[in-house]
């Protein structure tokens, strides 16, 4: 196999199509199909099928495209690293963060530190707590932010912050006058829940268990953005984590949730890799940040 037989396979994949991989790679249409026919003929299976004019991996295909990409993001680690040696000055920061931290505390963190720091470059990307951490212990990025300190191989985990959960209602519920709702408020509730694979949907269902307090779980949703949504349009009720219901403004009612459900926030780092001095100055100025928010009412 040839790097570039790897690299037309690699942009198949990611553009779908023969015309846009040729696009991306500045070569012909019959170049890449004489490349992706060339490495088909080296690893001895077919890697696409065309139905309907359109192009689609076969299941083999998609197994080596894991290890093809697992092989060019560690070219392009190598080349991010050479670009900060080259450029101590101003360097690059990788950050990926789960949705929740995503709606509003990183975004205005992120911005008032490169005010500080004039040619920082911040690559920033959103993944679910999970994704985060196996992108941190690939070395797919410096450091991740999670919304539940739960730890996982090939990373170093440090709690940001806790705070209480609130609950959302929609603007005119019946419950709108009471400055703290408890999970007895709830009852008969129609419901928004986080899914059922997430340990803060255990938590939940748990308290209202131990309360004997029957809800009406119509509706499931993972990102807590979303399920601010659904409530106000009046799909329900729900309990999310603060830092999302701390952003949404007016659209839905925010009150304090009796008994208080602690939600945490926190920091992923390689195990393996030593963090450069930006990345441990942006940690620094995060932890400042946190410092100074007030303490959650």
């Amino acid at each position: 196999m040839k790097n570039r037989q790897l690299e037309a396979f690699r942009a198949v994949m990611i553009r779908h199509s023969i015309t846009s991989a040729a696009e991306m790679m500045s070569v012909t249409q019959p170049a890449v199909t004489r490349l992706i026919a060339d490495l088909e003929e080296d690893v001895g299976f077919k890697l696409f099928v065309r139905e309907k004019a359109r192009l689609f991996p076969t299941a083999d295909a998609e197994l080596l495209y894991r290890e093809v990409e697992r092989s060019f993001v560690g070219v392009e680690r190598i080349a991010h690293a050479a670009r900060q040696i080259r450029s101590l000055n101003k360097g690059a920061l990788t950050v990926c963060c789960a949705p929740a931290l995503a709606a509003g505390l990183l975004p205005a963190w992120i911005a008032e530190f490169m005010a500080l720091h004039d040619g920082v470059t911040v690559i920033f990307t959103v993944h679910g707590t999970k994704t985060v951490s196996e992108m941190v212990a690939n070395e797919q990025c410096d450091v991740g932010f999670v919304t539940y300190t739960t730890w996982q191989p090939g990373v170093k985990l440090e709690r940001l912050f806790t705070a209480p959960m609130r609950c959302l209602l929609p603007i005119g519920h019946r419950l709108a006058d009471q400055a703290c709702i408890t999970a007895q408020d709830l009852a008969g509730e129609p419901f928004i829940s986080y899914p059922q694979e997430l340990d803060t949907r255990r938590i939940i269902d748990e308290l209202f268990a131990s309360y004997q307090v029957e809800r009406r779980l119509n509706i499931e949703c993972q990102q807590s953005t979303v399920i601010a949504s659904l409530v106000s349009f009046g799909a329900g009720v729900s309990i999310i984590d603060p830092a999302v219901a701390d952003t949404l403004g007016d659209k839905v009612l925010v009150r304090p949730f009796m008994p208080e459900i602690d939600f945490e926030y926190g920091i992923v780092t390689s195990e393996r890799l030593v963090a450069s001095r930006l990345t441990k100055a942006f940690l620094g100025f995060v932890k400042e940040k946190v410092s100074a928010m007030s303490p959650p009412g």
